[in-house]
């Protein structure tokens, strides 16, 4: 029935626009997990010849380790949906979902038992760096980490510092789609009191985003074109004033660099170098294709703010 009424109207407007401004700013629920890293198996007698999922991994006290499972075990089923056929992208949405809520796995364990399982997903604990390290910082769980690289880095060895990297990818790292598309976090923990100019920081860039780009090519069978791989800095008061409890320099720029299918991509970056000590240096990149206020700034300024000089 149509709304005659000015009063009316007007209240159905105020009503659902601020219903609409509520929904827009509700925060996204938090991605939770179960635990547990798989693979799926070859098989045989499938149209598809995709099988089971395997269990190679599972995390401590996490929903599968309270659950018994264990790796080795096979997963056939999620809340009765089989899993062969499916492709792996699929299982992995099926496995995934928001914290508390839950996902019913139908697991044969190692002495051919068949059991039904119902796990709640937990939230992702944070990647911690070694006890060892002399300095502190957390990342999300559910950030994709990468190994620990020493300098000389080894797509990129002309750059001249020591010590070594620390590097993670946002969870829609390889999503084309996503906002967070090859979105990374960078931490060096450099060796002495490294100065470091806009014109040297575009410089070490532009070296270290060629030399991943020829690592990307082979590795993925194209031939980068290396000349539209560039960055550009210039020094900012609009930083923090310091990083880890030390004074801090802030840079900000963009970086286009070439992803693994051979085409560029252009990211915001800002950069915050600071020494730690009269020994090292920590210089802390995070870089996102969204400028801000995406709400990936949000979490890579948090993750800036957990590093701490000393433990």
């Amino acid at each position: 029935m149509p709304l005659r009424s000015p009063a009316l109207k007007l209240w159905a407007t105020l009503y659902l626009g601020a219903s609409l401004a509520a929904i827009a700013q509700a925060p996204s629920p938090e991605p939770g997990t179960l635990g547990i890293a798989v693979n799926q198996l070859y098989g045989e007698q499938q149209a598809t010849k995709q099988g089971a999922l395997i269990v190679r991994r599972v995390q401590a006290h996490s929903s599968a380790f309270d659950a018994g499972i264990e790796a080795g075990d096979l997963i056939l089923a999620t809340d009765d949906n089989s899993v062969f056929n499916a492709t792996m992208a699929d299982l992995l949405l099926r496995l995934e979902g928001p914290v508390g809520t839950s996902v019913q796995l139908s697991v044969v364990k190692a002495d051919g038992n068949l059991k039904k399982l119902t796990l709640v997903r937990k939230p992702y604990p944070p990647h911690l760096n070694p006890a060892t390290d002399p300095f502190g910082y957390s990342i999300p769980g559910n950030w994709q980490m990468d190994l620990r690289y020493n300098f000389p880095l080894p797509w990129s060895p002309s750059i001249a510092h020591q010590g070594f990297e620390d590097l993670f990818f946002a969870p829609g790292f390889d999503d084309v789609a996503s906002p967070e598309y090859h979105s990374y976090l960078i931490l060096w923990w450099l060796d002495g009191k490294v100065s470091m100019t806009a014109t040297e920081l575009q410089e070490e860039m532009v070296t270290y985003f060629r030399g991943l780009a020829g690592q990307r090519g082979r590795n993925n069978h194209f031939t980068p074109d290396l000349s539209v791989v560039t960055a550009s800095y210039a020094a900012t008061q609009s930083g923090p004033s310091s990083l880890g409890g030390a004074s801090a320099t802030n840079f900000t720029g963009k970086v286009t660099l070439i992803d693994r299918h051979g085409n560029p991509v252009t990211l915001y970056s800002e950069v915050i170098s600071a020494p730690c000590s009269a020994d090292h240096t920590a210089v802390y990149f995070a870089m996102s294709k969204e400028p801000r206020p995406a709400a990936l700034w949000k979490t890579l300024d948090r993750v800036r703010d957990t590093f701490q000089c000393r433990r």
